[in-house]
């Protein structure tokens, strides 16, 4: 699996809760249960990270890293704990997040036969036409769009993320109620993600007993 994370950086993401999405993200991946089903994925995953806000200000934060060993995953979380924040502000315009991703899905140096971009983000698209027709791209090239979406101010972000920005086989979202609660949902949203196309075909003995784990509140 090439897997994209692409983290909200616009203006209505101060410091502290950039820092609540960046250390969320390493405390999911230190977590047992999700290096154990990183490890256990036929051929490890791909992951890289993006940062998005406005039209005209993405930015690549980590480049593609290959996931197949403990020592991988560790090394990862550490660079995601030093990962410092690229752009300063910014409109929510989610589409162009969305397409920047999907370009960095073309420059994976691994193929993967799954192609996921995941969102997460505070806040309704700035312009909601242009973000169907971004997700609607990428799905027709066989991208998986899943969403975090942390219900702040305004509210309901899920819904919106659900109606106007997930797509693909699978996609879905999970909620964080706050950005406190970023990293519990970013835990179920890899154990879920990892274990996807296993479970759709009647899981196997590694996978099961971690998505067995997921709790279902905050899964939408």
């Amino acid at each position: 699996m090439n897997l994209v994370l692409a983290v909200d950086a616009s203006a209505s993401v101060n410091d502290q809760e950039f820092e609540l999405q960046r250390t969320g993200i390493a405390t999911a991946l230190r977590d047992s249960d999700v290096q154990a089903a990183i490890i256990q994925a036929p051929g490890g995953i791909n992951v890289a990270i993006v940062q998005w806000a406005s039209a005209r200000h993405q930015a690549v934060a980590l480049k593609w890293t290959h996931l197949r060993k403990k020592r991988d995953i560790d090394e990862l979380a550490e660079k995601i704990m030093a990962m410092p924040r690229r752009l300063a502000g910014g409109n929510t315009m989610i589409h162009a997040g969305v397409e920047f991703a999907g370009e960095m899905l073309t420059q994976a140096p691994i193929p993967a036969v799954r192609q996921v971009i995941d969102v997460s983000g505070n806040g309704h698209a700035d312009d909601v036409p242009l973000l169907e027709k971004a997700r609607d791209r990428l799905v027709a090239r066989g991208i998986v769009i899943n969403g975090l979406a942390i219900e702040e101010d305004p509210p309901n972000v899920t819904r919106h993320f659900r109606r106007h920005l997930i797509g693909g086989p699978g996609a879905f979202v999970i909620t964080a109620q706050d950005f406190p609660d970023f990293a519990r949902a970013m835990r179920l949203k890899f154990l879920r993600e990892i274990g996807t196309p296993v479970a759709a075909r009647g899981c196997s003995i590694e996978v099961c007993p971690y998505l067995a784990r997921i709790d279902s509140p905050g899964i939408r």
